[in-house]
């Protein structure tokens, strides 16, 4: 194990509180996240300063370090290793800490403000659980079909079998999308996996549209993830509440029989359509706006996209990108999201040149690549939301940049996944591949613009070193 992990592990164990104040740990592509039994042993100062953590941030539940795509996962699994903390899907009920008067006027203020302030943030974080465990795959194929989309019309376009052969590669994922998602959504909700996949499978049963109820014939599939989603919410409440009425050994068997007995028609005769009827309309109206509106719309999403990843709720858009794919063959609001994460390098870019603390510009040099490749948390929580003005204008460069791609119609044959330079890979024709890079500069030149305008306050050496 490298010698800094275990330099981070130590630190943050440390400011943390110690192992026995950690409740449940776990994390995503770039972040470290932990919740804790008492909020007044956490030292938040600490936790900023441990050196390869590019940024801290507070959910209102959460304490989560930006750590960077390739150490998340190994800090995690190097905490699990030594320590049997809760994973944070499964929370867990922490053990009472005896408190000092302070301790317990911080824990209350906690609790408070998860209470009041984070419900936004709670749901949006259980959809991001959702569909998180997706984007590895989503990668993968997805710069599969982009790379397929090419080679079909240039070195390939005698060879149909291979460009057939590759197809198949790059759709594996979303043959199964919706059942992978009934799966995430019955765990993510408390109930059980495995009938996650029944409600999936449910919906999406060919032999549907051989069945007529009232008049009308069912549609498979129709509603998308939103369908499954809505169902596997319904079907967690009504087993929650079977397993807690029903007594004996005949739970095991009754309260699976009859939540699909009852979920089942429930779901096609209403949820479905409902869900079906909402996502047409989510999906049209998107649509419409983007095509109407494209420079106002398109400016608005890019310039507050990254505010939203601040506050780690971006993944919350994920089931309107899906969507969209779903309707349209294409999707048009990620690259405009993308525009975002352009800017902020533009931004980082003017920082870069324009400070004088060599430490500084160590940090930005190793942020600015993974930013360049579509991971912008390092470059949000390291260089330009500590300046502020520079992360203002990084807002304003992304929705320069947003406002170019929406009024090109850009589009990408993905529905999200890989942003950055590499979505030119996985973009729907050649016109959305030269207007989104038309549209990266932009991003970029405004956002260095507007950040070497505006100015910062150029850190001290001594503080920069994290």
């Amino acid at each position: 194990m490298p010698a800094d992990l275990e330099f981070m592990y130590k630190k943050i164990l440390q400011a943390a509180g110690g192992a026995g104040n950690i409740s449940s740990l776990g994390c995503c592509m770039t972040r470290l996240r932990f919740t804790v039994k008492d909020e007044a042993l956490v030292d938040v100062a600490a936790l900023r300063k441990v050196r390869d953590v590019a940024g801290y941030f507070y959910s209102g539940v959460q304490h989560q370090l930006i750590v960077g795509p390739s150490v998340a996962g190994k800090l995690a699994a190097y905490f699990k290793e030594r320590h049997h903390f809760n994973s944070l899907e499964e929370g867990g009920n922490p053990s009472e800490v005896k408190l000092d008067l302070q301790g317990a006027i911080s824990q209350n203020k906690a609790a408070v403000k998860r209470k009041y302030s984070s419900k936004i943030g709670s749901i949006c974080r259980r959809i991001g659980n959702i569909f998180l465990p997706l984007i590895p795959a989503y990668i993968g194929c997805g710069l599969i079909i982009g790379i397929t989309n090419i080679l079909s019309k240039t070195l390939l376009v005698n060879c149909p079998d291979v460009v057939a052969l590759l197809s198949v590669l790059g759709q594996s994922v979303f043959f199964y999308l919706l059942a992978i998602v009934g799966y995430n959504a019955n765990k993510e909700f408390g109930g059980s996996p495995a009938l996650g996949l029944a409600f999936a499978g449910i919906l999406n049963m060919p032999a549907l549209s051989n069945i007529t109820l009232f008049g009308q014939k069912f549609v498979p599939g129709k509603g998308g993830v939103l369908a499954v989603l809505l169902v596997c919410w319904v079907g967690c409440l009504v087993e929650k509440y079977l397993r807690k009425h029903i007594k004996g050994s005949a739970e095991m068997f009754l309260t699976p029989l009859l939540t699909i007995l009852i979920v089942g028609p429930l779901s096609l005769a209403l949820i479905q359509p409902v869900a079906g009827w909402a996502a047409d309309a989510l999906a049209t109206w998107t649509q419409f706006l983007l095509q109407r509106s494209s420079l106002v719309v398109g400016g608005i999403l890019g310039g507050f996209f990254l505010p939203l990843v601040m506050l780690g709720v971006h993944q919350s858009l994920i089931p309107i990108h899906q969507q969209l794919m779903e309707s349209f063959g294409a999707n048009p609001l990620f690259p405009i999201l993308c525009m975002a994460g352009a800017g902020q390098v533009g931004a980082a870019l003017a920082v870069l040149f324009k400070t004088r603390n060599s430490s500084f510009k160590t940090l930005i040099k190793s942020a600015l690549p993974v930013g360049v490749l579509g991971i912008g948390e390092p470059l949000i929580y390291g260089v330009t939301l500590p300046l502020f003005k520079p992360f203002v204008a990084a807002c304003i460069g992304g929705a320069a940049g947003g406002a170019v791609v929406a009024f090109f119609q850009v589009a990408s044959s993905i529905p999200f996944g890989v942003s950055g330079v590499v979505l030119l890979l996985a973009l729907s024709n050649v016109h959305s591949v030269v207007f989104y890079l038309v549209g990266y500069l932009t991003a970029v030149g405004t956002g260095f613009a507007c950040a070497w305008g505006f100015g910062f306050e150029d850190p001290a050496e001594q503080t920069s070193v994290k």
